[in-house]
């Protein structure tokens, strides 16, 4: 069973792990932003590489203060691009983005929240035992929502979602509520409401 695939980043997705996932829109981020985002993923991976080689027991701290250093400029540079593509903030294709989100719901995987970006998506879900991998349904996700939107932008054979994800396992509760929080404040940081509930593309799970 596929478990991880990589292009810039590794993504491990084993199965029953409750994942924090970004992805983006094709075109959603100039070229030389993407090459210093890669430079500095670079950087941090040379430092933790050096730790490992001397033996230091620093070395799995520094990874995960680089992976969080890495996804908040990647984060940043979503949030405040002022080129690039931004279909999502087109309502109809929210909702073919919603409606594929919530199509595997109790199906796949259990969610519990996502906020949908003018170029980006957020998603916190539980990945439920099945025989095909979590990567698999992420892939079979992005596919269907990818088609019905471009028949609403009248494109035919043109990538709508970027390739590469950003996910990561969320290891306990406190950190599964910070990250609940951060999802459901984007749309207030970047200036798109003032209270999260204000945004239209905001979920959250009763429980």
């Amino acid at each position: 069973m596929l478990t991880h695939y990589a292009r810039y980043l590794p993504h491990r997705l084993p199965p029953e792990e409750t994942y924090f996932i970004t992805f983006r829109l094709h075109g959603s981020l100039p070229q030389d932003v993407i090459e210093k985002l890669i430079e500095e993923k670079a950087m941090i991976q040379r430092q933790v590489d050096e730790k490992l080689a001397a033996g230091s027991d620093a070395a799995q701290k520094l990874a995960v203060w680089g992976s969080k250093r890495y996804f908040a400029c990647f984060d940043q540079a979503l949030d405040t691009a002022v080129q690039g593509n931004d279909w999502l903030k087109n309502p109809a294709i929210a909702n073919e983005v919603k409606a594929a989100i919530h199509h595997y719901d109790g199906i796949s995987y259990t969610l519990h929240v996502y906020c949908i970006m003018p170029n980006h998506v957020h998603l916190l879900i539980t990945a439920l035992p099945r025989s095909n991998s979590f990567f698999t349904v992420m892939k079979s996700l992005k596919g269907y929502s990818a088609r019905r939107a471009n028949a609403l932008l009248s494109r035919t054979g043109q990538p709508f979602w970027q390739p590469e994800s950003y996910d990561h396992v969320v290891r306990n509760a406190d950190e599964f509520n910070r990250i609940t929080e951060y999802i459901l404040n984007n749309p207030i940081k970047a200036g798109l409401a003032q209270e999260w509930t204000d945004w239209p593309h905001a979920y959250v799970a009763t429980q």
